[in-house]
């Protein structure tokens, strides 16, 4: 999983979430599971028209706290830009019931997305899942926040609250900045960077201290006029911010390696 934390710094943290199943002649096989598998193994499956040519993109929301209109204008186009996708890319809405569960973990917004989740991989379609929640991550601490998370091949949780919380703060970053930037972020890393199922072509991977202090390679840009660089999407919570970043030299000839544009 892929957590975007901030702190006086950004921390990211990351697990690999891989779902098993026992083989049982007797049970159907899941249709879905090709979309529950590890966070970087479907990133050729985004960039190349090798096997899907089309994309669908389930922007799933709980009511009040829909991602803006431009910031949906700006993923479209950030895809058209990136992938090669022939037969085209679509944007379907799910409106998903309020939780009551107060911060959410894994567990919860997984279930929520098993619950809700309508597009999964059909012929040469992908299908990707991208839910802006209205409550804030259980792992938010009072000098840290996280506001996304890759966590699954083509699943990806924003925490739309907490990007509200940051926008209504005076001096705070317009919200289609927050989600943009935050947005984008996430799915670079759904599309394998860095080094993370999509291949380095120079070696560009960043090492920041862990949790015991030791500097340790942690799947972000180590160029920081990057997309990928680990204190990009902090940087985007202050008003200060001009423009929006995008990939650098080195993401940008990763994906073009991967089937990219």
């Amino acid at each position: 999983m892929n957590s975007l934390r901030i702190t006086p710094y950004l921390t990211l943290f990351f697990a690999l979430f891989v779902l098993s199943c026992s083989k049982d002649e007797t049970t159907a096989p899941d249709p879905t599971l090709a979309n529950k598998q590890a966070l970087g193994t479907s990133a050729r499956d985004f960039l190349s028209a090798d096997e899907f040519t089309s994309l669908r993109v389930e922007i799933a929301y709980v009511a009040g706290f829909k991602p803006a209109t431009a910031t949906l204008n700006n993923l479209r186009s950030f895809f058209e830009q990136r992938l090669n996708k022939p037969d085209g890319i679509t944007f379907i809405e799910t409106l998903v019931p309020a939780t009551s569960v107060g911060s959410l973990e894994r567990d919860e917004y997984v279930k929520i997305e098993a619950d809700n989740r309508t597009a999964f991989n059909a012929g040469d379609e992908l299908a990707v899942w991208i839910f802006f929640a209205d409550q804030n991550s259980e792992k938010d601490t009072d000098t840290s926040r996280i506001l996304g998370t890759a966590y699954r091949n083509t699943s990806c949780i924003i925490f739309e609250k907490t990007l509200r919380d940051f926008s209504n703060r005076i001096g705070g970053a317009s919200l289609t900045q927050l989600e943009t930037v935050t947005t984008e972020h996430e799915f670079g890393h759904l599309f394998g960077l860095v080094n993370l199922g999509t291949d380095m072509v120079r070696d560009h991977e960043d090492e920041q201290p862990n949790d015991d202090g030791i500097d340790a390679l942690n799947k972000h840009c180590n160029q920081e006029n990057c997309l990928m660089y680990f204190q990009t999407v902090a940087d985007a919570t202050s008003s200060a911010m001009t423009g929006l970043p995008t990939f650098g030299e080195f993401c940008l000839e990763d994906l073009r390696a991967n089937g990219g544009k």
